[in-house]
């Protein structure tokens, strides 16, 4: 294996790049024209779509009933004027995009050429190492991913890598820093639960594999035999303003919903692009140490505190990496009231129980002398919240 495959302009390189430490015939970049890709005429909706006259504006998901698997039926269409619902409207997803006007460019074709990178212009061993993650047998996603990620392409639809995979890569970071696979794309919930689990049925090897989806986030999941172990986690592109979880089609908008800058980044493993739709990704981690900015400055107390314990965890994971700019984050913070805790509680026990599952997702394992020293730094109302949450699992 080289790092020329699917590399753009790579093909012709023969020489490896003097900069390149990794040991392998890595080229440099070599820039090409890049066309606008545009959508197949039988592929599936996408946002601005006009379907009964009205544009799209993404999707939403009703769960089955007990037993019943997920799968496209249960996908709903969205429209702008659904923003005032508060539940799903019964408008079925068509298969194939309808006949009418509309962007006929694929998604990452849309953003500003900017805002797309080769990968190998941002590092010629960039293809190479996301080609290995993915391809990695003795990873959960090892035996899983491939045929998955064939199924959503053949059926028309986008796939990219999210979350701690290119952070962790363009990071500057190896595999041993990539802790889990997660994927986001244009399919809808039920649409991509549906593909995953036929494609692992076909398969004589992965059929008793389960894949599963939350209706409260629209994260999809590939289980392991155990129906424990997430090998694989899916969310369609982020879409706000709805009173009910939704997706879209969307890369800016998806950008806007995810809770950190450098979160918000996303790589085309198929094409070996990085995606920055939000504009501050990438030289939020290309700064010496790194750069920890909320991508979503909500004044909701629940969100805050979600956001807070996030920030949290990745300033004690990131301690022995050197300095990070939390000068953005820190005055964000020192908004919340002194009382974020109370605040989150007053919402209900729920809110307060998913803060609470949250806070042992993210830091469980971390002690609690570390917590409240890390979360002092980000103000009064964070270090209370860590101390209430430290004292209610006393």
């Amino acid at each position: 294996m080289t790092c020329t495959d699917d590399v753009e302009g790579a093909g012709t390189v023969q020489r490896a790049a003097p900069e390149c430490r990794c040991g392998r015939p890595c080229p440099p970049y070599a820039p090409s024209p890049r066309a606008a890709e545009l959508r197949a005429a039988d592929g599936p909706v996408m946002a601005g779509d006009l379907v009964g006259g009205a544009p799209v504006a993404g999707f939403a998901y009703v769960p089955p009933r007990e037993e019943e698997p997920a799968g496209a039926h249960h996908d709903r269409l969205l429209t702008e004027e659904d923003r005032d619902r508060r539940t799903p409207p019964s408008r079925a997803v068509p298969a194939v995009r309808p006949a009418s006007p509309g962007d006929e460019r694929l998604p990452h074709s849309r953003l500003p050429e900017r805002l797309v990178v080769p990968a190998a212009r941002r590092s010629p061993c960039l293809p190479a190492a996301v080609t290995d993650l993915v391809a990695d047998s003795s990873a959960p996603w090892g035996r899983v991913l491939h045929p998955v990620a064939r199924a959503v392409r053949a059926a028309g639809h986008e796939l990219w890598l999210c979350g701690g995979a290119p952070r962790e890569l363009l990071s500057g970071h190896g595999r041993e820093a990539v802790r889990d696979l997660d994927l986001t794309g244009t399919a809808p919930a039920g649409r991509f639960a549906e593909l995953a689990r036929r494609t692992l049925e076909e398969d004589g090897e992965s059929y008793e594999l389960r894949t599963s989806v939350s209706p409260n986030s629209l994260v999809c999941t590939v289980l392991g035999a155990d129906e424990s172990t997430p090998l694989i986690e899916y969310r369609g592109l982020g879409l706000g303003g709805f009173g009910f979880p939704a997706t879209g089609t969307d890369l800016a908008a998806d950008s806007r919903q995810r809770d950190f800058t450098v979160n918000s980044v996303l790589y085309d493993f198929e094409r070996h692009l990085v995606l920055d739709p939000g504009e501050r990704a990438l030289p939020h981690l290309s700064a010496p140490g790194r750069t920890l900015v909320p991508a979503n400055r909500s004044s909701d107390p629940l969100v805050r505190a979600a956001l807070a314990l996030r920030a949290v965890k990745f300033l004690v994971r990131w301690e022995t990496d050197g300095p990070v700019d939390t000068r953005e984050l820190r005055a964000w913070t020192a908004e919340f009231p002194d009382d974020l805790a109370g605040h989150v509680r007053r919402l209900g026990d729920r809110a307060w129980a998913q803060v609470e599952a949250l806070h042992h997702e993210c830091l469980g394992d971390v002690p609690a002398d570390r917590q409240t020293t890390v979360a002092s730094t980000l103000g009064p109302g964070v270090q209370q919240l860590l101390k209430t949450l430290l004292g209610s699992h006393a």
